[in-house]
């Protein structure tokens, strides 16, 4: 046991240690009996230097606690050997900036994660608006391709990757938190040291250094609150607030709502976003004859205006000789699923007729870029143009010199009476009437493009003679009964065309048309001269005109109907040849994430990093005299030092070394452990009764708390 010699000196260095207030066991647990009655009166340092009042005996408390304790009481404070401090300065080490680096991982690193996925992912379909952010901002959402949709899958679905980012990041800043609000500490353990050398107010109070451990320690919410509310009281109810005090508290407030806006915008991204399915381009590998050309091998030379009639014209017929080239035209023109070929008409074309592969042709999944013909027709009735002739009630037409067509209505020989022609005009001479093309004068026929038709068609009514047409709206004669005619003129161009085909909605894109040469032209419209296309024509309108009368609707049918058989009596003599641009069209899935979020989250993800890189960089300015262990403390045969800043920072962010001040160990090795490098080696953790704490209202205190057992004290509770 201590000498009485060796207690005095303890006494004398305490008081020489002008801030250095009893610890809670020192003072209430460790007084003598006579002493427990009187409730103790604070320690107060002025800027002197010396103690204004410390009535208690502590020369007696410590040889109370000496004896009841059983150890050696002043192991730890007569030694010679202790701590001092370095005249060289510790800036912020590894153990500041591990917390950074993770802070700007999760941070910036999400952040460039998603925009680089955005920008690598984002569909370069044309329909979807364009590329980049711009584009984004404009559309009002970044539309991604999100991969391929397995079809084999019942309910086919893919994984809609930025919002798994987005939910990670969120779930992940808000552990960040923990980490940011150590580098806070670090900042405001640079101010404290700096405040605690001289006696100012700048220095925390205990309460704020208790709330201030709370906030940068736990990272709760509750813990900031509570903060909050101290701040808020008024003047009168708490000290003024130390500027390490607010700063710290600031610096929170703004994690705190910056760690919080980040999962608001987490949840509206996930609100907004949503998936549709689509069809995307992919590689395709096998033969893909989509487009459609003229067989050269029917003609030598198709563009020779040298020869007596264009190519598989003659006296006898149109191909004549070409059995399957008219077979193959006539399936074309009924739309039969074993045509090679068939003619549709582009509604939003102003109804261009063009040619497609036909039923048998294997292209629903890919998407292409295909040559091709089409023809388009400008139809006009003249019935009410040309001379009129009265018959019963109403009027016909008579003849239409008037308008320069002389021989219309065409009547057959001996007086037969009028039948379905479509004539060809060239220069003013009519073919189609007898052998079709030779009708011309010879070498006359190379038509121009557009080329000149005039149609004659005839059917019978077979109803009530009564039946009143208006007949100055009418597209149509009704006389003489039982005879409904039907004149008109038509432009009729035929084009060299490239079109696209679109599998996603099944439809064709005309991308661009040129005329055809008046060569090709007069190939293309023999079929229309040689009568081959007359009867569907007659038929495709027939119940247009009986329906709807007027001639505004029956001519644009004429036309539509015009065209498709001018290019469906000729694809015969076409054949199928290699599209361009071929892809195999995917099924796939597309996000659609709304810029508005999506962009508010990336900046927050920004600004949390930039935020915590600002914090990292001031603490990292802050420097400050480290403490000496000597090499009897280290037990390594040489001194070490432990950085200031760290063990301030130490003690904003964890209770554990309050604890070693409350209940210090006193076995020698206090001074050891108040600089450990770990916070759990900072406090003796002794096995026994006599270490362990016990909690509850004391007697003789009156004072509810902990304390550690003497042997002499007695409790309530």
């Amino acid at each position: 046991m201590s000498s009485k010699e060796d207690i005095e000196n303890l006494i004398q260095r305490e008081k020489r240690a002008l801030l250095d207030p009893p610890t809670f066991d020192q003072y209430y647990l460790s007084v003598s009996p006579p002493e427990l009655g009187s409730s103790p009166a604070p320690f107060l340092a002025d800027c002197t230097g010396s103690p204004r009042s410390y009535p208690r005996r502590l020369s007696t408390s410590l040889e109370a606690y000496s004896e009841n304790s059983g150890r050696g009481l002043l192991d730890d404070v007569t030694t010679s050997v202790s701590l001092r401090t370095s005249n060289s300065t510790k800036k912020l080490g590894l153990i500041g900036t591990v917390p950074t680096f993770f802070v700007l991982l999760i941070s910036f690193g999400f952040a460039t994660l998603i925009v680089a996925w955005v920008l690598t992912h984002q569909d370069d379909d044309p329909e979807s608006g364009g590329l980049g952010i711009a584009a984004a901002i404009r559309n009002g959402s970044f539309v991604l391709n999100e991969g391929k949709r397995s079809e084999e899958q019942a309910q086919p679905h893919v994984i809609l990757r930025v919002l798994m980012f987005s939910a990670l990041a969120s779930h992940l800043i808000s552990v960040t938190s923990a980490f940011l609000m150590t580098v806070v500490a670090y900042r405001a353990a640079a101010q404290w040291l700096s405040s605690s050398e001289t006696c100012t107010l700048s220095n925390p109070t205990p309460l704020q250094f208790g709330l201030l451990c709370r906030t940068l320690g736990s990272s709760n919410v509750m813990g900031f609150l509570k903060s909050l509310q101290y701040v808020l009281r008024g003047t009168s109810r708490r000290a003024s607030l130390a500027p390490m005090f607010k700063k710290a508290l600031f610096t929170s407030a703004g994690i705190y709502i910056l760690t919080h806006a980040v999962g608001v915008a987490d949840i509206w991204l996930h609100g907004t976003t949503f998936s549709t399915p689509a069809m995307r381009p992919g590689p395709f590998t096998e033969p893909a004859a989509f487009g459609v050309d003229f067989n050269s091998t029917l003609c030598s030379d198709r563009h020779s205006r040298k020869a007596k009639l264009p190519c598989l014209c003659s006296r006898e017929g149109w191909a004549f000789n070409y059995t399957d080239v008219i077979r193959t035209g006539y399936s074309t023109s009924f739309n039969q699923s074993d045509s090679a070929f068939r003619v549709i008409t582009l509604a939003n074309e102003n109804g261009t007729a063009i040619v497609i592969p036909g039923p048998n042709t294997s292209y629903s999944q890919t998407t292409f870029v295909a040559n091709t013909f089409a023809a388009r027709a400008q139809c006009k009735s003249i019935n009410n143009l040309c001379d009129r002739v009265p018959e019963g009630t109403g009027t016909y037409t008579g003849n239409c010199s008037n308008i320069g067509y002389p021989t219309i209505p065409y009547i057959l020989p001996d007086d037969m009476g009028i039948a379905d022609y479509v004539f060809g005009f060239v220069n003013g001479s009519m073919a189609g009437q007898a052998e079709g093309i030779p009708d011309f004068p010879k070498g006359k026929w190379l038509t121009p493009n557009p080329t000149s038709l005039v149609l004659q068609l005839r059917w019978s009514l077979h109803l009530n003679t009564d039946l009143v047409i208006n007949q100055g709206e009418s597209a149509v004669d009704v006389f003489p009964t039982p005879w409904v005619t039907l004149y008109a003129t038509c432009e009729l161009a035929y084009y060299n065309a490239t079109v696209k085909y679109h599998p996603s909605t099944d439809s064709w894109e005309l991308l661009n048309s040129t005329l055809s040469s008046p060569d090709f032209t007069s190939i293309l419209w023999a079929p229309l001269i040689y009568q081959h296309a007359t009867d569907q024509i007659r038929g495709s309108v027939i119940g247009i005109a009986m329906n709807r009368n007027a001639q505004d609707g029956v001519m644009a049918a004429l036309s539509q109907n015009l065209g498709r058989n001018a290019l469906s009596q000729v694809a015969g003599a076409l054949q199928p040849v290699p599209a361009l641009e071929v892809h195999l069209m995917r099924p796939v899935v597309l996000g659609l994430y709304p810029a508005a979020p999506l962009l508010f989250l990336i900046g927050l993800l920004y600004l949390y990093s930039g935020l915590a890189l600002a914090i990292f960089v001031v603490s990292c300015t802050a420097n400050y005299r480290a403490i000496v262990i000597p090499r009897e403390m280290t037990g390594k045969g040489r001194d070490s030092e432990r950085s200031a800043l760290d063990l301030v920072q130490t003690y904003l962010t964890d209770p554990v070394p309050m604890v070693s001040e409350l209940f210090p160990g006193w076995d020698g090795k206090d001074r050891e452990r108040s600089v450990a490098k770990d916070a759990l080696d900072m406090v003796y953790d002794g096995e026994g009764s006599r270490e362990r704490l016990r909690i509850g209202l004391q007697v003789g205190t009156g004072r509810f708390g902990l304390w550690r057992r003497t042997g002499r004290e007695s409790f309530a509770i």
